[in-house]
């Protein structure tokens, strides 16, 4: 059941961590995943790896030097503590509208129409039992069904890894601040998403695949045009502000702190990674040397 949980939230976290940009024509030479960080006076270096938080079991791949670098460190530290056992309960108290709210309101009758027939042909489910979710719920629930399988994260199997070195799991952030993050953006914004993403399933399918394609080929820029495609100017630049450049900075103190500590494998969604705001341009801006070791 455990195991369950952490997959169901890292299908939470995948629904809005993978919308916004992911890098910039400029940084095409950072089209990595795995980066070594040293200098600033660390004893021992620490990692930072580009994770997605939703892929198919076949398609995961995990290389020996992955598990060699996890290895070399003495703690994993993920977007949250995902080994703590009141993290999903603390999540899903955040997931619910304020009181006297209604999911059924940010619809019109034939939006909701076309939500709640599909939630009933896909999940069997009556819409009006969901009324008092946050509209991202159901995006996390349309998740599972663009994968076409069991979805598994790379932030589990990392935890495996982890555990099995006996390394502790922490984390760079409370649920409560990033539910704050999600919290910025308008309800209204997400039913729009969510509408559109429900008008054309098929379109959805197409690209959630194409983003694990490029996610696999490391190709960051790539992943950008994607990201790009499928959302207004005005949305791609608030959940760029507000989901990365915004959580980017308050993590930098954080990373600095705990790879002064200990050695640390820092494993973060690759959108966090590249770009001006991104964590590898903050951390060189702090004096960090940041070089990769998967390209």
């Amino acid at each position: 059941m455990k195991t369950t949980l952490k997959i169901i939230f890292a299908l939470m976290l995948a629904a809005w961590q993978t919308l916004p940009t992911l890098a910039t024509g400029a940084d095409k030479d950072l089209n990595a995943l795995l980066w070594q960080i040293s200098g600033k006076g660390l004893k021992k270096p620490s990692y930072l790896y580009g994770t997605l938080h939703a892929i198919c079991p076949e398609q995961m791949v995990i290389p020996q030097v992955l598990r060699d670098k996890v290895g070399q460190t003495e703690q994993l530290t993920l977007e949250l503590d995902m080994d703590d056992p009141n993290m999903m309960g603390q999540f899903m108290a955040s997931a619910k509208l304020p009181k006297g709210q209604s999911l059924k309101a940010l619809f019109s009758e034939a939006q909701y129409r076309l939500l709640a027939a599909y939630f009933a042909e896909n999940f069997s489910v009556d819409l009006k039992y969901l009324d008092n979710m946050k509209p991202f719920i159901l995006q996390t629930m349309i998740l599972s069904k663009l994968t076409g399988c069991t979805p598994e994260s790379y932030e589990q199997r990392l935890m495996d890894i982890a555990h099995s070195n006996k390394h502790e799991v922490i984390g760079l952030e409370t649920v409560q601040q990033q539910m704050s993050a999600v919290d910025q953006l308008p309800d209204s914004m997400y039913a729009d998403m969510l509408v559109r993403m429900v008008s054309d399933i098929p379109q959805a399918k197409t690209d959630y695949r194409r983003l694990v394609d490029l996610y696999l080929a490391q190709d960051l820029t790539g992943l950008e045009s994607l990201m790009k495609q499928n959302y207004t100017p005005e949305q791609y630049l608030k959940f760029k502000e507000v989901f990365l450049s915004q959580r980017n900075k308050a993590w930098i103190p954080v990373i600095e702190q705990m790879a002064n500590a200990k050695p640390t494998f820092f494993a973060v969604g690759a959108a966090h990674l590249p770009g001006e705001d991104g964590v590898i341009a903050l951390l060189r801006k702090q004096g960090f040397k940041v070089t990769p070791v998967i390209k």
